[in-house]
């Protein structure tokens, strides 16, 4: 994987543990728009905005249609790097794959078979 991709996949990994919150209040779900623009905002302070549109469009639809709570999603749209996970959330997290986050990156993950 490139340095860029690497950084991308870290920057997501991030995203995740320390946004995944009480973010802002109780309008449902948010959209993939809401989540990605949360996603890159997160990723671009962190990483010199290394994560295209497609990439964070990509990632939040895998974040979206996975388990986490609407308020998981929410703090991601918020950047609400305060947020503290349950343990419903944590689990979900592990539910979205790295396969899920490196198609989003444009790249295979890496074959750890031998």
């Amino acid at each position: 994987m490139t340095k860029r991709v690497l950084s991308a996949v870290a920057a997501a990994a991030l995203v995740l543990t320390f946004a995944t919150g009480c973010g802002g209040g109780g309008g449902g779900r948010p959209s993939v728009d809401e989540i990605a623009d949360g996603i890159q905002d997160g990723m671009g302070d962190s990483f010199g905005g290394d994560v295209t549109d497609d990439m964070a469009t990509c990632i939040a639809k895998a974040f979206r249609d996975s388990d986490l709570s609407d308020d998981a999603l929410q703090a991601i749209a918020d950047g609400d790097k305060d947020y503290d996970a349950s343990k419903d959330d944590t689990e979900a997290l592990s539910s979205v794959s790295t396969e899920s986050v490196t198609k989003c990156v444009g790249t295979e993950a890496p074959d750890t078979e031998q």
